[in-house]
């Protein structure tokens, strides 16, 4: 398949794209780059090289920071060892990567008036630019690819196609600080790579696969995966597997120090672990509420799902599909090594129980893997470009369509007019084609969730009340239960309980729909105010938990009122949080954490199912 390269064409049109890139991205440089994600791949920085702390054992700075500038909404991006003590949550790759931009900014800020805090301009500006170099440098691989299979007319389309007509044009502008601009990057030079060793087995290309390998699975550990394309690259069969393995045998010395150095570079996260948890390999991402649920993909909600559907926001790849049936009738070898790799990595992308990537345009993992899907989509294009008028005209069409779709939507999405996040069949199709959306629409929208924690349940009129369970305090025998002189009974929970009875509920028996609204209610009487030696009031606790991991929780302090020597009446409401699993459990109890002597009645627990 591999055409001679007879003009230089492509290279203009690459060019042309990162021109466009460049000045779109450095146009749209704002004051909160370094937030949210990119926050956690970037602490490692901050706190090694200003605030002499490496291993993160304080976020005092952090939190002083984030109050000036408000960089995140909740402290996600640091995890917590065994004892509670602050953990990087990522991985240090990514900040290997910034780490240059981050010395040059640095040393600018030296020079200016700026603080030296890790977040003022100079270090903004100096990462976008090292994002840009990144890109660039994914640009020329890609270009390098597809010239060594397609023509400069099918390669320069290709380009234009992932470029513009794909949600590439978001995250490797606005949103190229995040992994996937790296990702691509090293996907593009192993790809290449891989195709230099095949062409003619050497070691320095095994050495540059050995190394974006490592480095992808440094920034994202699923990445590793990436393995699979030079093990199955034109392998069709069990002879050609074998033939692959005694070929890679005869660089067993290469690879044997590729490992070596791999182990030596991967060390210092391995230290890092072993200092804060006493193991040496650990899973810093532990959290009860997002995982790899393999058993549980989600596989036509990342395809369809009006909400981050890559076929819905980026329906131009369909071609790129359709392109396997052509690389497999003209190359079968090449058409296994890729599609081996895409089927397994999109299983894993479907695999993760966030399945849609938080405020992603489309399906935001599916970038890594465009360096390969540019041969299916090209050869895609090879065969239309050998039909007739009749079959060009109308393909051409559609991808001009899905294209200016595909800019038009991107457009909505950062004109707020498409919801990052609580899209909706009804919503989308409310606003497509609008340059404006009506407050009305926002109905259509799926719930809006606070990320602050906060809960504010405010349009009761769209949910349907049912009382879920309430404690009965006047037939129960437990002989705990009082009651006063005119029959009314209560609860007395003495000074050694410290967990009340529990209302407990799996998810799917509270609702068949994507949330619920929770109010608890209760009447408590503190027959003794609580001593100064152990001043903690009692905690009205609701909670969602994913196989005894709690993943939401919120809590309100049950305080005595000095003003009142009865009864006190106290609600908290609780939204259940975007769930892992139908089975995971609601849980609602008194945490009596200072065991103080207290008196419960009228506990109560009502549901709000939408409508």
């Amino acid at each position: 398949m591999s055409i001679q390269i007879r003009n230089k064409t492509s290279l203009l049109c690459l060019i042309l794209l990162f021109s466009a890139i460049c000045i779109f991205r450095l146009s749209h440089i704002h004051n909160k780059e370094i937030s949210w994600d990119v926050l956690g791949y970037y602490l490692y920085l901050p706190a090694s090289f200003i605030h002499h702390d490496p291993g993160l054992h304080t976020i005092d700075w952090l939190q002083r920071i984030n109050e000036e500038q408000q960089l995140t909404g909740t402290f996600y991006q640091v995890g917590s060892n065994s004892k509670g003590e602050p953990m990087y949550f990522f991985l240090m790759g990514m900040a290997l990567f910034y780490l240059p931009f981050f010395l040059m900014g640095h040393g600018i800020v030296h020079m200016t008036h700026f603080p030296p805090d890790g977040f003022s301009p100079p270090y903004q500006i100096a990462l976008v630019i090292g994002g840009l170099i990144y890109t660039l440098l994914g640009l020329i691989f890609l270009r390098k690819i597809l010239l060594h299979f397609f023509s400069e007319r099918i390669s320069i389309a290709t380009m234009a196609i992932i470029v513009l007509g794909t949600n590439y044009i978001h995250h490797l502008t606005i949103d190229n600080l995040a992994t996937v601009n790296v990702l691509f990057m090293l996907m593009s030079i192993l790809v290449w790579n891989t195709i230099q060793f095949h062409q003619n087995p050497n070691s320095k290309s095994l050495v540059w696969i050995a190394a974006a390998i490592f480095f992808m699975g440094l920034v994202k550990p699923s990445e590793i995966v990436a393995l699979l394309i030079p093990l199955f690259w034109n392998v069709d069969s069990w002879k050609a597997f074998k033939d692959k393995i005694q070929l890679l045998l005869q660089f067993k010395k290469t690879i044997a120090v590729c490992l070596l150095v791999g182990a030596i570079l991967f060390f210092p996260q391995m230290y890092y672990w072993h200092e804060r948890t006493g193991k040496w390999l650990y899973d810093s991402y532990k959290n009860p509420g997002v995982g790899l649920d393999i058993f549980s993909p989600h596989i036509l909600e990342a395809l369809f799902s009006y909400r981050k559907g890559w076929f819905i926001y980026t329906p131009v790849m369909l071609f790129a599909m359709v392109g396997f049936y052509f690389l497999k009738k003209q190359d079968k070898p090449l058409f296994s090594g890729i599609f081996i790799y895409f089927i397994v990595t999109f299983y894993i992308i479907c695999s993760w129980s966030e399945w849609w990537y938080g405020a992603a345009y489309s399906l935001r993992p599916m970038i890594t893997t465009y360096p390969l899907l540019a041969i299916s989509l090209a050869c895609f294009l090879s065969f239309i470009i050998k039909k007739s008028k009749a079959y060009q005209y109308p393909v051409y069409t559609i991808i001009f369509f899905f294209i200016l779709l595909n800019q038009f939507q991107w457009w909505q999405l950062r004109h707020f007019i498409l919801d990052p996040y609580r899209t909706t069949k009804d919503y989308y199709w409310a606003i497509f084609g609008k340059t404006t959306k009506k407050p009305e629409w926002d109905q259509y929208k799926l719930v809006a969730r606070d990320f602050s924690g906060k809960f504010e349940f405010t349009n009761r009129e769209n949910y349907i009340h049912k009382v879920l369970a309430s404690w009965d305090f006047i037939n129960d025998k437990d002989p705990r239960f009082i009651r006063d002189s005119i029959a009314n009974g209560f609860y007395r929970m003495s000074k050694e309980e410290e967990y009340s009875k529990t209302f407990s509920f799996k998810f799917n028996e509270i609702t068949s729909k994507d949330h619920a609204w929770l109010e608890a209610s209760i009447s408590i009487r503190f027959p003794e105010l609580p001593s100064e030696s152990n001043p903690e009031a009692p905690l009205l606790v609701m909670s969602m938990e994913h196989k005894h991991g709690i993943y939401a929780y919120h809590a309100t302090e049950l305080k005595p009122d000095s003003n009142s020597n009865g009864w006190i009446r106290y609600k908290m409401v609780f939204l259940t949080p975007e769930m892992r699993s139908n089975k995971d459990e609601f849980k609602c109890y008194i945490w009596n954490r200072s065991k103080q002597l207290i008196e419960v009645n009228e506990f109560k627990l009502d549901q709000f199912e939408p409508k």
